[in-house]
Protein backbone atom coordinates (compact mmCIF):
# COMPACT_ATOMS: atom_id res chain seq x y z
CA UNK A 1 0.00 0.00 0.00
CA UNK A 2 1.33 3.40 -1.25
CA UNK A 3 1.58 6.25 1.35
CA UNK A 4 -1.04 8.22 -0.20
CA UNK A 5 -3.91 4.92 -0.16
CA UNK A 6 -2.61 4.21 3.60
CA UNK A 7 -3.12 8.28 4.38
CA UNK A 8 -6.52 8.02 2.68
CA UNK A 9 -7.09 5.18 5.12
CA UNK A 10 -6.47 7.08 7.87
CA UNK A 11 -9.46 9.50 7.42
CA UNK A 12 -11.71 6.61 8.69
CA UNK A 13 -10.27 8.14 12.37
CA UNK A 14 -12.91 10.32 11.84
CA UNK A 15 -15.61 8.03 12.27
CA UNK A 16 -13.90 7.39 15.56
CA UNK A 17 -14.63 10.70 17.20
CA UNK A 18 -17.89 9.91 17.87
CA UNK A 19 -16.84 7.76 21.06
CA UNK A 20 -15.76 11.38 22.21
CA UNK A 21 -19.24 13.10 21.68
CA UNK A 22 -20.96 13.07 24.93
CA UNK A 23 -25.64 12.99 24.68
CA UNK A 24 -27.18 14.43 27.99
CA UNK A 25 -28.41 10.73 28.73
CA UNK A 26 -27.10 8.84 31.60
CA UNK A 27 -24.83 5.73 31.27
CA UNK A 28 -23.75 3.30 33.40
CA UNK A 29 -20.51 1.85 33.16
CA UNK A 30 -18.43 -1.19 34.59
CA UNK A 31 -15.07 -0.96 34.08
CA UNK A 32 -12.78 -3.97 33.97
CA UNK A 33 -11.72 -3.93 37.46
CA UNK A 34 -15.32 -4.25 38.02
CA UNK A 35 -15.97 -0.26 38.87
CA UNK A 36 -19.05 0.77 38.62
CA UNK A 37 -19.13 4.51 36.73
CA UNK A 38 -21.90 6.72 36.26
CA UNK A 39 -21.13 9.19 32.98
CA UNK A 40 -22.79 10.13 29.97
CA UNK A 41 -24.15 8.20 26.79
CA UNK A 42 -22.25 8.96 24.23
CA UNK A 43 -23.01 9.39 20.52
CA UNK A 44 -21.27 6.58 19.50
CA UNK A 45 -23.47 3.74 21.90
CA UNK A 46 -26.52 5.80 20.80
CA UNK A 47 -25.95 5.37 17.18
CA UNK A 48 -25.45 1.79 18.26
CA UNK A 49 -28.20 0.42 20.20
CA UNK A 50 -30.35 2.60 17.03
CA UNK A 51 -29.23 -0.44 15.20
CA UNK A 52 -30.72 -3.36 17.28
CA UNK A 53 -34.06 -1.34 17.93
CA UNK A 54 -34.18 -1.24 14.22
CA UNK A 55 -33.57 -5.02 13.43
CA UNK A 56 -36.14 -5.68 16.36
CA UNK A 57 -39.13 -3.26 14.71
CA UNK A 58 -38.40 -4.43 11.69
CA UNK A 59 -38.21 -7.86 12.45
CA UNK A 60 -41.14 -7.49 14.62
CA UNK A 61 -43.61 -5.33 13.50
CA UNK A 62 -45.36 -6.36 9.60
CA UNK A 63 -46.02 -2.14 8.97
CA UNK A 64 -41.93 -1.99 8.60
CA UNK A 65 -40.95 -5.98 7.44
CA UNK A 66 -40.77 -4.62 3.81
CA UNK A 67 -38.37 -1.56 4.59
CA UNK A 68 -34.88 -2.17 3.25
CA UNK A 69 -32.99 -3.02 6.55
CA UNK A 70 -29.59 -2.85 5.18
CA UNK A 71 -30.20 1.17 4.07
CA UNK A 72 -31.68 2.19 6.87
CA UNK A 73 -28.37 0.75 9.03
CA UNK A 74 -26.49 2.99 6.48
CA UNK A 75 -28.74 5.85 7.47
CA UNK A 76 -28.31 5.27 11.63
CA UNK A 77 -24.69 4.74 11.14
CA UNK A 78 -24.08 8.05 9.89
CA UNK A 79 -27.30 10.45 11.01
CA UNK A 80 -24.98 11.85 14.32
CA UNK A 81 -22.01 12.12 12.48
CA UNK A 82 -22.53 15.93 12.17
CA UNK A 83 -21.97 15.84 15.88
CA UNK A 84 -18.56 14.98 15.42
CA UNK A 85 -18.50 18.92 15.38
CA UNK A 86 -22.17 20.57 16.67
CA UNK A 87 -21.67 17.92 19.55
CA UNK A 88 -24.95 17.12 20.90
CA UNK A 89 -27.91 19.03 21.43
CA UNK A 90 -30.12 17.78 23.57
CA UNK A 91 -34.23 17.50 22.52
CA UNK A 92 -35.13 19.43 25.76
CA UNK A 93 -32.62 22.36 24.84
CA UNK A 94 -35.38 24.22 22.82
CA UNK A 95 -32.96 27.54 22.49
CA UNK A 96 -29.65 25.56 21.31
CA UNK A 97 -31.86 23.90 18.78
CA UNK A 98 -33.18 27.04 17.05
CA UNK A 99 -29.89 27.06 15.52
CA UNK A 100 -29.04 22.90 15.20
CA UNK A 101 -29.66 22.73 11.53
CA UNK A 102 -27.64 25.87 10.20
CA UNK A 103 -24.48 24.22 12.42
CA UNK A 104 -24.89 20.33 10.52
CA UNK A 105 -25.42 21.81 7.48
CA UNK A 106 -21.79 23.87 7.79
CA UNK A 107 -20.51 20.85 9.60
CA UNK A 108 -21.18 18.55 6.54
CA UNK A 109 -18.81 19.55 3.82
CA UNK A 110 -15.90 20.23 6.36
CA UNK A 111 -16.62 16.33 7.40
CA UNK A 112 -16.75 15.17 3.88
CA UNK A 113 -13.43 16.72 3.46
CA UNK A 114 -11.87 14.60 6.29
CA UNK A 115 -13.31 11.58 5.35
CA UNK A 116 -11.99 8.29 3.13
CA UNK A 117 -12.66 8.42 -0.21
CA UNK A 118 -15.96 6.67 -1.11
CA UNK A 119 -17.29 7.08 2.18
CA UNK A 120 -17.60 10.81 2.15
CA UNK A 121 -19.65 10.05 -0.98
CA UNK A 122 -21.72 7.70 0.81
CA UNK A 123 -22.15 9.91 3.44
CA UNK A 124 -23.51 12.70 1.63
CA UNK A 125 -26.29 10.72 -0.08
CA UNK A 126 -27.23 9.18 3.36
CA UNK A 127 -27.35 12.67 5.25
CA UNK A 128 -29.02 14.25 2.92
CA UNK A 129 -31.83 11.57 2.71
CA UNK A 130 -31.74 11.26 6.57
CA UNK A 131 -31.89 15.25 6.52
CA UNK A 132 -35.08 15.20 3.96
CA UNK A 133 -36.90 12.49 5.88
CA UNK A 134 -39.36 11.63 2.54
CA UNK A 135 -38.19 8.25 1.75
CA UNK A 136 -39.99 5.31 3.99
CA UNK A 137 -36.25 4.00 5.51
CA UNK A 138 -35.79 7.96 6.38
CA UNK A 139 -38.93 8.20 8.49
CA UNK A 140 -38.34 5.08 9.68
CA UNK A 141 -34.63 5.94 10.85
CA UNK A 142 -35.80 9.47 12.14
CA UNK A 143 -38.54 7.31 14.12
CA UNK A 144 -36.13 4.87 15.76
CA UNK A 145 -33.84 7.58 16.27
CA UNK A 146 -36.34 9.40 18.85
CA UNK A 147 -37.61 5.92 20.09
CA UNK A 148 -33.65 5.00 20.96
CA UNK A 149 -33.65 8.02 23.47
CA UNK A 150 -37.41 6.95 25.15
CA UNK A 151 -35.81 3.38 25.65
CA UNK A 152 -32.34 4.27 26.55
CA UNK A 153 -33.96 6.25 29.41
CA UNK A 154 -35.81 3.60 30.68
CA UNK A 155 -33.06 2.67 33.24
CA UNK A 156 -32.41 5.76 34.82
CA UNK A 157 -35.57 7.17 36.19
CA UNK A 158 -33.99 10.37 37.88
CA UNK A 159 -33.36 11.95 34.10
CA UNK A 160 -36.89 12.46 33.95
CA UNK A 161 -39.25 14.24 36.32
CA UNK A 162 -36.48 15.47 38.56
CA UNK A 163 -34.78 17.43 35.33
CA UNK A 164 -37.96 18.63 33.88
CA UNK A 165 -39.40 16.12 32.03
CA UNK A 166 -43.59 15.20 32.02
CA UNK A 167 -45.85 13.93 29.67
CA UNK A 168 -46.79 17.49 27.61
CA UNK A 169 -43.71 18.27 26.76
CA UNK A 170 -42.18 14.21 25.87
CA UNK A 171 -45.35 14.28 23.64
CA UNK A 172 -44.25 18.38 22.60
CA UNK A 173 -40.95 16.60 21.39
CA UNK A 174 -40.98 13.26 20.41
CA UNK A 175 -44.38 12.71 19.17
CA UNK A 176 -43.79 14.08 16.00
CA UNK A 177 -41.44 11.87 14.70
CA UNK A 178 -44.07 9.06 15.53
CA UNK A 179 -47.02 10.15 13.97
CA UNK A 180 -46.86 8.76 10.22
CA UNK A 181 -47.09 5.19 11.85
CA UNK A 182 -49.67 3.45 13.56
CA UNK A 183 -46.38 1.06 15.04
CA UNK A 184 -44.42 4.08 16.12
CA UNK A 185 -47.41 5.60 17.39
CA UNK A 186 -48.59 2.30 19.32
CA UNK A 187 -44.91 1.49 20.89
CA UNK A 188 -44.74 5.22 21.97
CA UNK A 189 -47.99 5.43 23.74
CA UNK A 190 -47.60 2.57 26.01
CA UNK A 191 -43.97 3.86 26.84
CA UNK A 192 -45.94 7.06 27.90
CA UNK A 193 -47.79 5.09 29.60
CA UNK A 194 -45.56 2.96 31.37
CA UNK A 195 -43.79 6.34 32.69
CA UNK A 196 -46.79 7.59 34.44
CA UNK A 197 -47.69 4.14 36.16
CA UNK A 198 -43.82 3.92 37.33
CA UNK A 199 -43.34 7.27 38.78
CA UNK A 200 -40.92 8.61 35.95
CA UNK A 201 -42.28 12.36 35.83
CA UNK A 202 -42.35 12.83 39.43
CA UNK A 203 -40.05 15.35 40.70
Amino acid sequence: MDTGDFNDFLRILVFYKLKQVPRNSSNCYMTKDDVFLIRTETASEHTNSTIYLCDYLIYAEPEFSSLDRLHVHDLLSIHDVPEIITKDIGISERKKRESKERMELEAIPVLYGMMPNGLNKRFLECIEEYRLNITLEARFANGVDKMDSLVHELQYPLDWGPKGFDEKNVREWFQPSFEYSPTFMRYFESTLSYLKDQGYFKV
